[in-house]
C-alpha cells in the first residue's frame, strides 16, 4: 500500500500558495539545444530506444532544451550546454511545471482544476540560443512569445554563399564551404526565415499602405529585443552589412519606426554585434550606432565567440545606454 504523500497534510491554503509559486515565480527562460553526452550506445538509445524518434532541425545528437530559469552554457559557443545521455528522460508534456503538478496525484489534479485560478500569465524575459533555439521556439512553444517582456538573442552566424573577401567584386562568387554539420531529419532549418518570423512577430513593419503610426506593431508588453551576434572571421565585418541573410540585415529590414541601438565590436579574430529594439513614440526610426575594440582570443583574453552572452544576464535594463567609448553615428528617419 504506497504511504500518504505528507504534501497533501498540508492546509489546502498553503498548497494553493505553493501551486501559485512553482507556476508563476519563474519570469525567464532560456531556449536551445544541447548535446547528448555519454559513451556511443548510451547516446544511441537515448536517442532511438523505446520508439522514440530524434526532433527533426536540430544538430545530430542534440535534444530540444526549454529551461525555467536562465541557463548561460545554453547560449554560450564556448562552454555549451551538455546532456548526459544517462540523465532522465522527460516527455514533452512535462515542459510545463503545470503538467508536472497535474500527474503527482488525483487530488493535486483536482486542486488545481477546481480551485486554482491562474491570473494573466506574467511577462517573461526569453535568452533564445542563435540559430538553433530559434527552431525549438518557433516548432516547440511558440506560445511563449505571447507573454514576453523581453527577447534576447546570442549566438554565432556564419555565412551559407556570402563571400566577404569578394563582396565588392564583379562576376560569380564562389561559396564558402559549410561546417560540416549534419542535423536530424536531413535538413538545416531556414535560420533567416526563422528569424524573420519572429521579428515581424514582435516588432515587425506592417503593410506600407498604413498610416504613419500603423506601420510598426509592437507585441503588447514587449519592452525590449536584443540581438548579440558573433560572426567569425578576420574579414566578417562586410559580412554583418552586406549578407542579406545576415541577422543585423533581417532586423534592420524589418523593423520600420523604433528605437534601434546598434555596437559594432571589431576584433582580430571576429566582429560582435550588439542590436537593441525599442518602441518609438513618434513615428520615426532613429539609429543610433557605436564602434568598439573586441579584445578577445590573446593570452589573458576571453576565448574568441564568448562575447555572445552578457555578463549582466539575466538583468537587463528597458533603456539603452552605449558601453563606454566614443560617440557614434545617429540617423534618423521619418
Amino acid at each position: 500500500m504506497a504511504s500518504k504523500c505528507p504534501f497533501l497534510d498540508l492546509p489546502v491554503e498553503l498548497r494553493l500558495q505553493i501551486y501559485e509559486h512553482i507556476l508563476l515565480g519563474n519570469s525567464t527562460i532560456t531556449i536551445g539545444t544541447a548535446q547528448v553526452k555519454g559513451r556511443y550506445p548510451d547516446v544511441v538509445h537515448r536517442l532511438y530506444g523505446e520508439g522514440r524518434t530524434p526532433y527533426e532541425g536540430i544538430p545530430e545528437q542534440h535534444e530540444p532544451v526549454i529551461e525555467a530559469g536562465y541557463s548561460a552554457s545554453l547560449l554560450s559557443t564556448t562552454s555549451p550546454a551538455a546532456i548526459p545521455a544517462d540523465a532522465p528522460i522527460l516527455g514533452q508534456e512535462r515542459v510545463y511545471a503545470s503538467s508536472v503538478l497535474r500527474l503527482v496525484s488525483r487530488q493535486i489534479y483536482i486542486e488545481l482544476s477546481s480551485h486554482f485560478r491562474a491570473p494573466e500569465p506574467r511577462h517573461k524575459s526569453l535568452f533564445i540560443q542563435y540559430p538553433n533555439g530559434l527552431h525549438v521556439l518557433q516548432t516547440k512553444a511558440p506560445q511563449l512569445l505571447r507573454q514576453a517582456r523581453s527577447v534576447h538573442l546570442a549566438g554565432t552566424y556564419t555565412p551559407r554563399a556570402f563571400v566577404p573577401a569578394r563582396a565588392a567584386c564583379m562576376g560569380r562568387r564562389e561559396p564558402r564551404p559549410e561546417v560540416s554539420v549534419k542535423y536530424h531529419g536531413g535538413t538545416k532549418p531556414d535560420e533567416a526565415a526563422h528569424l524573420s518570423d519572429l521579428i515581424k512577430t514582435l516588432c515587425g513593419a506592417a503593410a506600407a499602405s498604413l498610416p504613419p503610426e500603423g506601420q510598426t506593431h509592437f507585441l503588447s508588453g514587449l519592452q525590449k529585443l536584443e540581438m548579440r551576434i558573433y560572426y567569425p572571421g578576420d574579414d566578417s565585418y562586410s559580412t554583418v552589412w552586406g549578407d542579406d541573410s545576415s541577422p543585423v540585415v533581417i532586423a534592420l529590414r524589418h523593423v520600420a519606426y523604433a528605437q534601434i541601438g546598434i555596437e559594432v565590436w571589431r576584433g582580430r579574430y571576429g566582429t560582435g554585434v550588439y542590436l537593441t529594439v525599442q518602441q518609438s513614440l513618434e513615428a520615426k526610426r532613429t539609429v543610433s550606432t557605436v564602434w568598439r575594440k573586441l579584445e578577445e582570443g590573446g593570452r589573458s583574453e576571453p576565448a574568441c565567440g564568448s562575447w555572445v552572452v552578457d555578463p549582466q544576464w539575466p538583468h537587463w535594463k528597458v533603456g539603452y545606454e552605449a558601453s563606454e567609448g566614443s560617440a557614434g553615428d545617429v540617423i534618423i528617419t521619418q
